[in-house]
């Protein structure tokens, strides 16, 4: 373990160190920043935030809130009929509010925008009627408060879920950050490898330190600047959201933690086989042989997490896949940006990462320390799996 601890803070401290690594986190979370900045003014609601904005209908039963619904704020106009034909048949209205005066049920589309503060007006206004009713204006203040916190209101959704562009972001910059971290550390990593080879300081290094846990000292060493340039990059991230005013739509708190495990298993099943791959090539032109089927592999979960999660987070396909090693990394935070998804599919997944990583490492193992001497043609898998 001292010798993987050494190398380990080897390779951290020199891509910790790197001028171009700290100037390019630097830069880019700067812009990630300024992009939400410039997003507080393209988003910027010219409404006077205020102001109470909304469009309600009533029924004949509902009829006794109306008075109150109006000197709060909303414009309330009279319905007939069911609320879904009514919100069917006037597309100004916000939500249809029903039933008892006393306990009524808000119904409103799924695409509603101003459904909480029409519920919260809701609210205010049964509250005052029972109020009314009750002690006329002699209430006190602490049972108008009492009044207020017991009114538990119904809302029914009608309608298919509408397109988030908020969450869809947040899908698109996750997949995208994950894509980013896998690309660089299978870069690093086999760069690495193979100018340690090419060099012959491998072979120095070979004399006092087993070849798994060189590999293993300098993936793990890697895979640590990487995580706290990501760290970073999160950091920034979160700080754009809360200036462009988009935070509160993102539950950070269960998010962000979950992206970051997403993170760190995405780069071990990725690199970790990228490390044994590339000590089977002798000179730095033939790194690419290494990196690109890597790198397009993970090209075919990156695209199908960008464009087919996002329309159906919840089909038999995307959860299936999701299961899958390879894919789960991407799939899963996806998912979770702009659905509901149910923790045992969170777990089944990560469980399903855990099991085949020391399967992978294993093999880079194997083939790492059997091919990492050999020089000159490029050694095939297959015969450094089959050497002794």
């Amino acid at each position: 373990m001292n010798s993987i601890s050494l190398v380990t803070r080897r390779e951290f401290r020199a891509q910790i160190r790197s001028k171009a690594a700290i100037i390019s986190t630097l830069v880019m979370a700067a812009l990630i920043i300024g992009a939400g900045i410039l997003g507080k003014f393209l988003l910027n609601d010219d409404e006077d935030p205020d102001m109470v904005v909304g469009t309600v209908g009533v029924t004949e039963e509902t009829a006794p809130l109306k008075a109150d619904l109006e000197e709060i704020g909303l414009t309330v106009v009279d319905v007939s009929g069911e609320p879904e034909a009514a919100l069917e048949a006037n597309e100004d209205l916000d939500a249809v509010i029903s039933g008892d005066p006393s306990s009524p049920t808000i119904y409103a589309l799924e695409s509603s925008s101003e459904l909480d503060t029409i519920t919260q007006v809701t609210q205010i206004a049964t509250s005052n009627h029972l109020l009314s009713d009750n002690f006329g204006d002699a209430a006190t203040d602490e049972v108008k408060q009492e009044f207020l916190d017991s009114q538990a209101l119904s809302v029914e959704i009608l309608g298919e879920p509408e397109f988030d562009p908020v969450t869809f972001l947040v899908g698109v910059i996750t997949v995208s950050l994950i894509y980013f971290v896998i690309v660089m550390g299978v870069s690093i990593l086999a760069t690495g490898v193979v100018e340690e080879k090419s060099s012959r300081v491998v072979e120095v290094l070979l004399a006092t330190i087993r070849p798994r846990e060189l590999l293993m000292g300098k993936f793990i060493g890697i895979g640590f600047a990487i995580f706290i340039m990501v760290a970073i990059y999160v950091a920034a991230m979160v700080i754009a959201a809360s200036i462009a005013g988009i935070l509160p739509d993102i539950n950070i708190t269960s998010y962000i933690p979950m992206l970051l495990v997403w993170v760190v298993l995405g780069y071990i099943i990725y690199a970790s086989i990228t490390g044994g791959l590339a000590a089977t090539v002798s000179r730095q032109e033939d790194i690419g042989a290494v990196t690109t089927p890597m790198i397009f592999l993970s090209m075919v979960p990156f695209y199908f997490a960008l464009f087919y999660v996002p329309e159906n987070p919840d089909s038999m396909l995307t959860q299936i896949l999701g299961y899958v090693p390879f894919f789960g990394p991407f799939i899963l935070p996806v998912r979770a940006a702009v659905s509901e998804v149910p923790l045992s599919d969170t777990l089944i997944s990560i469980g399903a990462c855990l099991v085949f990583i020391p399967i992978l490492a294993s093999i880079a193992g194997k083939i790492y320390e059997r091919s990492i001497l050999h020089t000159g043609a490029r050694m095939k898998v297959m015969d450094a799996l089959r050497r002794k």
